[in-house]
């Protein structure tokens, strides 16, 4: 299982590279600007980082999709604007930045398909820190995590591709690199552990 990650260059995608506390997760760290000179061949899963130049994305929107189709993984986090990838039903929502600070605070979400192996490694408290926006499902496609109008914030597909496509609207590699909202660890630490599951 060989895995690769984006970098855009930002500051807090290098501060996040400088950790050793992540660096099990990768095997490689590819640069955005220049993902149409490396060999994509080479890795079965590949990581979209959080909060990349949305025109980069775009000009190589081909290359994820033919990566997926070429039975690969691709692992994407954060807001998917201007339908950079193709198929997918992004809203965008308002952002809750100060629920837990109030008595009884509580971001209301919903664990969904516990049985996936995912969830062997962290649990719905994990994710929850705030949200961008939300998903529609795809049909056959599996949520992980709802909100409560039934969209989701984090959700898997193996059937609108050869490949699996997993895709959430979760932030932690920016906030890691930030320095802020610790609780963005334990999830990226489980959803690192799952992918070298394979």
């Amino acid at each position: 299982m060989k895995v690769a990650i984006l970098d855009n260059g930002y500051s807090f995608h290098h501060r996040f590279f400088q950790m050793d506390e992540f660096a099990y997760m990768y095997d490689d760290v590819l640069q955005l600007r220049q993902l149409h000179t490396y060999d994509l061949s080479q890795y079965d899963t590949l990581i979209v980082n959080d909060r990349m130049s949305l025109m980069l994305l775009k000009r190589y929107q081909s290359l994820f999709v033919k990566f997926l189709q070429e039975g690969k993984r691709l692992v994407v986090f954060g807001e998917v604007l201007d339908n950079w990838l193709p198929g997918i039903d992004w809203e965008e929502s308002e952002v809750n930045f100060s629920w837990w600070v109030k008595e009884h605070g509580d971001l209301p979400l919903m664990a969904e398909n516990t049985d996936h192996p995912l969830y062997l490694h962290v649990s719905l408290s994990d994710m929850k820190w705030h949200y961008h926006g939300t998903f529609k499902v795809p049909e056959g496609a599996k949520s992980l995590v709802n909100t409560p109008d039934g969209r989701s914030i984090i959700y898997t597909d193996d059937v609108s591709y050869k490949g699996e496509l997993i895709i959430t609207t979760l932030d932690p590699i920016f906030h890691i690199g930030l320095g802020f909202i610790d609780q963005s660890k334990p999830f990226l630490h489980g959803m690192a552990k799952w992918l070298r599951e394979g």
